[in-house]
């Protein structure tokens, strides 16, 4: 899945994480930024809410924004300057709870990805939607 994800980002920037707690969806940030070179150590963002980490691709900046929406609503993190930031062609998002942004994302014409996990015993499933 991760090699999946990594290809769409050619396409798309946003991604939003969606699935009950415990189901993989921080361990696929990792993978993602583990991929991208980023050295950092990639931690769930569920207190500090929004992370932020820089990397090199192809002589140029980008960024990942990791952003957990579990214990905020919308109005909260777009208070703090998401909207500003999913206009700056170098930042990339991947969004833990993403349900909860969706439709501001839709009214604003953004394109996105939605990744759906699920888990059954000790087996990980993903559903892919592009939007």
């Amino acid at each position: 899945m991760v090699e999946k994800v990594f290809k769409l980002m050619k396409e798309y920037k946003i991604f939003l994480l969606e699935g009950r707690l415990g189901v993989g969806k921080t361990t696929m940030v990792k993978k993602i930024a583990k991929k991208l070179k980023i050295k950092e150590e990639i931690s769930s963002p569920t207190f500090v809410i929004w992370q932020k980490y820089d990397f090199i691709f192809n002589q140029k900046k980008y960024y990942l924004n990791h952003i957990d929406l579990y214990r905020i609503n919308i109005e909260d993190i777009l208070k703090v300057g998401l909207e500003k930031e999913l206009k700056r062609k170098n930042n990339y998002f991947f969004i833990e709870w993403g349900e909860k942004i969706k439709d501001f994302l839709i009214s604003k014409n953004k394109r996105f990805i939605e990744i759906i996990f699920t888990k059954n015993k000790n087996r990980r499933k993903y559903l892919l939607k592009l939007n």
